[in-house]
Parts: structure tokens; sequence; C-alpha cells
């Protein structure tokens, strides 16, 4: 063993809500190409998952500071980059002849590479974002108004998430008027879901530090 290798202990509700984070990000990814409609908005059906990592990302950010929180964001990247390569080997192995559902597969898991980059693009911006501003109001606010801090940096960078997905994804292909308006629809149902998600964070937060209000000190080690 290295004599001068330093041990970080990492905690395990840190590892946990990085796991929740990864999985809410995949999964919204994945089930994203079902369209789903309410009084004749039309959606996809990730936005019911997606806004459920900037309040994860909020809490891990809260407790563990932001240099822990980038890393997680980076982590994410990565691991959707991975999986939408694993999906493209997935789609492109030689189907068996009697299997018939090769289409159908590849019509629900095969995401067109110009979509695909506009969901990390958005995906990196937004969050890097929501950190920036989270962090920026911790400090105006001295550490106060949780509810604030978390409101106000997701619903900047939802709106931010939505404009850049539509218009990297989308743009020459759609009218602008049918991206602004589709940006608007989505907005709508995510910036209700900052608000719903206040009572969350909170819980998430008290979690983390336990029923005694322990102090959770940044990993300054894992920088």
């Amino acid at each position: 063993m290295d004599p001068i290798q330093t041990k970080v202990d990492v905690p395990s509700k840190l590892i946990f809500l990085a796991m929740v984070f990864i999985t809410c990000l995949i999964a919204a990814n994945l089930v994203a190409s079902k369209l789903f409609s309410i009084d004749g908005f039309s959606m996809t059906s990730g936005i019911v998952i997606y806004p459920l990592t900037f309040l994860i990302l909020d809490s891990i950010t809260e407790c563990w500071g932001k240099p822990v929180a980038r890393k997680i964001i980076l982590i994410g990247l990565l691991a959707n980059i991975l999986f939408v390569l694993l999906l493209q080997l997935a789609i492109h192995l030689p189907a068996a002849p009697f299997w018939k559902g090769q289409e159908a597969y590849a019509t629900v898991l095969g995401a067109m590479p110009r979509v695909v980059l506009a969901s990390l693009c958005g995906y990196a911006i937004s969050q890097t974002l929501d950190v920036t501003i989270f962090v920026g109001l911790k400090k105006r606010t001295q550490g106060r108004m949780l509810w604030l801090r978390s409101l106000l940096s997701t619903a900047i960078s939802q709106l931010a998430d939505s404009t850049v997905f539509m218009f990297v994804g989308f743009a020459g292909v759609l009218p602008v008027t049918a991206i602004l308006t589709t940006i608007g629809t989505e907005y709508v149902l995510k910036f209700s879901y900052a608000v719903i998600g206040v009572p969350l964070i909170y819980l998430i937060v008290r979690w983390i530090r336990g029923s005694k209000k322990i102090r959770v000190e940044p990993l300054t080690d894992l920088d």
C-alpha cells in the first residue's frame, strides 16, 4: 500500500443520491421518445422525471458544496454518453432471424444524433447553471432561505435546458413559433415541479444531515 495515499471516506448518502441522480437522468432520456398529451398540449415523457435531477443536485450542493456537485454533473454526462453508445451497439447487433421486433426496437431506443446532442448540451449547461446560481444565492442569503435558492436556481436552469434543447435539436426543422410554444408549454410544467419540489429538498437535506441537524462539511479532499 502506498504510504502517501490518502483515504477519502465518501458518505454513503452521497453515493445513494448520486445513484438516484444518474438513474433519473438516464431514465428521462430513455422514456423521452414517448409523447403524451394533456388538454391538447404534447410533451415528452422525460419531463416527468428530469426535473427531479435538479432537486437532487441542489440537495447535494447544499450539503457538500459546489466542487462535489460539479463532479456529479460530469459523472452524469459521461454516464449518459456511455448509455447512448451502449444502446447504439445493441441496436446495430444483427437481429435473430425469428425476432420481429428490430424495427420497433430501433425506433424507440435509437434517438437521432442531433436530438442526443441537444439533450447533452441542455443537460451540461442547465445543471452547471443551476449549481452556479444556487451557490451564488447561498452566499447572498448567508445560507438562509433554502426554498428561495432552490426555486430560483431550478426555475432559471430549467428554462435554459428547454431553450437549449429545442433550438439545438429543432432549429431549421420546426418553425420558431412552434419551438417557442413548446418551450413555454414545457416550462409551465417544469416550474410547477420546482414549486412542488421545495418541501422535498428540505426533506432530503434533513435526511442527509440527520435528525440532530449535524453540519455536513464539503468534501474538499475530493477536489
